[in-house]
C-alpha cells in the first residue's frame, strides 16, 4: 500500500510572500484537524506555537520555538519500502543552522517510550542520522557535509528557496539514505529499526514547505 501527500510549491514570485503570514495561515486549515499529530521534544513547549497548515497543494511549516515531529499515524513503512520527502527551505537562513527532514520507524509516538529514526539536513550543507528512544538519542552519523545538499546563501531573500529531496530506502539487508538521488549513507538493516510511522521532523526557527511526503513499496510508481 502506498501512503502519499503530493504537493507543489505555489508561490515563488517575490511580490507574493511565500514565508508564512498571519492572514495567509488563517485561510488554510491546521494540519492537526486533518489527522496529523505533533509532538514537541520538550513537554513544556506549547504545541500551539507551531504553525503547521495545509496550503494546497502541500503543507507549510513555521516552527518558531517548536522543535519536534509531525506525523500521520496511517503513514507507515514496513519491510521493503521507500520513504521520500521533498521540502523547500525558505530564507532568511539566519545565523544558526537548524535541522529538518524525515522520520521513519516511528513507534509509541505519543507515549513515554517514543521511538523513531531521523534523517535531517540543514542549510550548512550537512546531514545527520540519529535515533530516539524515550528521552535518549543515539548518533548514527554525525553532521557531515555533502555536496548533494542544496543550500541558500546568507543574503537570500524574497521567493528564493532551497529544494531538497530526502529518501530513506529500506531493501533487503541494507538501509540507504539519499539526498536528491545521491546515496549519502548506508547501514545494515539489522542495526536500525526503520519499520513504523513515517513523518516530518523540524527544529526551531524554521520556515519550510513540504511539497511531497510519501511511502512506496516495490511495484508501485512514485508520485510525480
Amino acid at each position: 500500500m502506498r501512503h502519499h501527500l503530493i504537493a507543489a510549491l505555489v508561490c515563488l514570485a517575490p511580490c507574493t510572500p511565500c514565508a508564512p503570514a498571519p492572514l495567509a495561515a488563517q485561510a488554510n486549515p491546521d494540519a492537526r484537524t486533518l489527522g496529523w499529530q505533533v509532538r514537541a521534544d520538550r513537554p513544556t513547549t506549547d504545541p500551539a506555537v507551531l504553525s503547521f497548515v495545509e496550503m494546497k497543494p502541500g503543507f507549510h511549516i513555521t516552527t518558531g520555538k517548536f522543535s519536534g515531529i509531525m506525523y500521520h499515524p496511517e503513514m507507515t513503512g514496513t519491510g521493503t519500502f521507500e520513504a521520500t520527502m521533498k521540502v523547500h527551505f525558505f530564507p532568511p537562513p539566519g545565523q544558526h543552522h537548524e535541522g529538518y527532514g524525515l522520520i521513519v520507524g516511528g513507534k509509541e509516538l505519543a507515549g513515554a517510550d517514543v521511538r523513531y529514526l531521523y534523517f535531517l539536513i540543514r542549510n550548512s550543507g550537512e546531514f545527520l542520522i540519529k535515533s530516539r528512544q524515550g528521552a535518549e538519542t543515539t548518533e548514527i552519523v554525525a553532521w557531515t557535509s555533502n555536496d548533494a545538499i542544496k543550500t541558500l546563501p546568507p543574503d537570500a531573500t524574497g521567493g528564493t528557496t532551497a529544494l531538497n529531496q530526502l529518501t530513506v530506502r529500506a531493501a533487503g539487508d541494507v538501509v540507504r539514505f539519499l539526498v536528491n538521488g545521491t546515496v549519502v549513507a548506508t547501514r545494515p538493516r539489522t542495526s536500525l529499526d526503520v519499520d513504523g510511522v513515517v513523518g516530518i521532523r523540524a527544529n526551531h526557527n524554521l520556515n519550510l514547505h513540504v511539497s511531497e511526503i510519501e511511502v512506496t513499496t516495490p511495484g508501485e510508481p512514485a508520485g510525480n
